[in-house]
């Protein structure tokens, strides 16, 4: 009975470990009609981002909790640690969590958006092996979403890079490779840019530097969708951690 449990973590390593050196294939891979988009029930009313609004991770502030919910789907048998005992938002990321082909248990912090809207954070996050990411989401379901990442490896490389990946309706597409933005910076900011369907990623090391665009996306989102952080890890534990986050108003976008 032991050998045979051996013999099953050491398998579930092994598929774990080449989760992110492949594009993984969905089960549904035959030609159908697209389905329509459901998005999952928003965590809390949808807020229409009319202002600037930066929300902290302090601990003596009581404003930032307000619409923004903690989602971990391993929560009730091996939940992912965090805390903001040090001003920031910091994830130990177990090996195992992600949001990708049949794997949907990477950890989640995200608000109920309606509407065009922009999305920054800082990261500090130094990513060496495997497939590992942290950073920005845009969520409608495990089928549909758009990731912005400070990560390493992934599909068609084993470099430290800024990752932009979508999947839209079931179709995963690595819009921006590990190999075509390379960066060993450990402290990085991000921002997704939400204009009606276009989902568009900057970066840059830090705000003495200008914005750079990462790559765009479109896709027919619903008018909500989830907006946060999210945190992913195929390799050994490691610890990713967000400064803040700042919510702007959408701006349109001519293209």
């Amino acid at each position: 009975m032991i050998v045979k449990f051996v013999l099953w973590k050491i398998l579930l390593a092994l598929v774990l470990l080449s989760a992110c050196s492949r594009p993984v294939p969905d089960k549904n891979s035959a030609p159908s009609p697209t389905p329509a988009i459901s998005p999952t029930p928003p965590v809390s009313e949808p807020q229409k981002v009319t202002q600037d609004t930066n929300v902290s991770f302090s601990t003596y502030s009581e404003d930032w909790p307000v619409g923004w919910r903690w989602i971990d789907p391993d929560e009730a048998h091996a939940p992912t640690p965090h805390d903001v005992k040090k001003g920031v938002l910091r994830i130990r990321i177990p090996s195992g969590k992600e949001l990708r082909g049949t794997y949907s248990n990477a950890p989640r912090y995200v608000k109920a958006i309606e509407g065009d809207f922009e999305i920054e954070t800082r990261v500090r996050f130094r990513p060496t092996e495997n497939c590992q990411g942290a950073g920005l989401i845009i969520y409608v379901n495990d089928l549909n979403y758009v990731r912005l990442e400070r990560g390493y490896g992934g599909v068609g490389g084993g470099v430290g890079a800024i990752r932009f990946d979508a999947r839209h309706s079931g179709e995963f597409k690595p819009v921006v490779q590990p190999g075509e933005i390379e960066t060993d910076a450990n402290i990085v900011d991000l921002k997704l840019v939400r204009s009606g369907n276009l989902m568009i990623a900057f970066w840059r090391i830090d705000e003495e530097n200008p914005w750079r665009e990462a790559g765009e996306y479109e896709a027919a989102f619903p008018e909500t969708v989830l907006a946060g952080l999210i945190a992913a890890n195929t390799a050994r534990e490691t610890t990713a951690e967000f400064l803040y986050i700042k919510l702007s108003p959408g701006k349109d976008i001519a293209r």
